[in-house]
């Protein structure tokens, strides 16, 4: 059995040694894009938000995915340990779900793999999801948050890195 996080990891670091650098802004005030879906928790510009979950020496800014998903893998941890936890810290996984959904909007703006059916969409429906968490999560809502418990790595993380490891290997 292979270990969800692990392979997934794995997986979109594949997907970004193939996708060539580009440099996003890194500005709080830049606009939201048309496909930025509207919620309160993700940020207008969530490749700034991206930049601040990754942790570089001297520069914050995303230069592929991989460097994005390598920058959210504390977030996980804390994800998945709150999703398996009694009493998670709601207010700690709320933030990590914003980072991580900000990192996922860059699976289809600036990031995508075209060369991967539905890459863009399932990066949508990821985003989308860990949106909901941080939402529910800032709202305190504890049940909530572990009827996600399930479905969120499967549902989400797993379709897209194993649709990449399809075309990829």
């Amino acid at each position: 059995m292979r270990h969800p996080l692990f392979a997934g990891f794995v997986a979109f670091a594949a997907l970004v040694a193939a996708c060539s650098s580009i440099e996003t802004p890194a500005t709080p005030s830049a606009p939201a894009t048309p496909n930025q879906p509207s919620t309160d928790v993700v940020p207008a510009a969530p490749t700034a938000a991206a930049a601040t979950a990754i942790a570089t020496t001297n520069d914050a800014k995303p230069k592929n995915l991989k460097s994005a998903m390598k920058g959210i893998e504390d977030d996980w941890k804390l994800i998945e340990k709150g999703l398996a936890a009694a009493t998670p810290e709601l207010p700690a996984m709320a933030k990590a779900a914003e980072r991580v959904a900000a990192v996922m909007k860059l699976g289809y703006d600036p990031f995508e793999d075209k060369e991967v059916p539905n890459f863009a969409q399932l990066a949508r429906e990821s985003e989308a999801a860990f949106v909901d968490l941080a939402k529910k999560a800032a709202a305190g809502d504890a049940a909530g948050v572990k009827a996600m418990a399930k479905t969120l790595q499967p549902q989400h993380c797993a379709r897209c890195h194993d649709a990449y490891e399809e075309v990829h290997g």
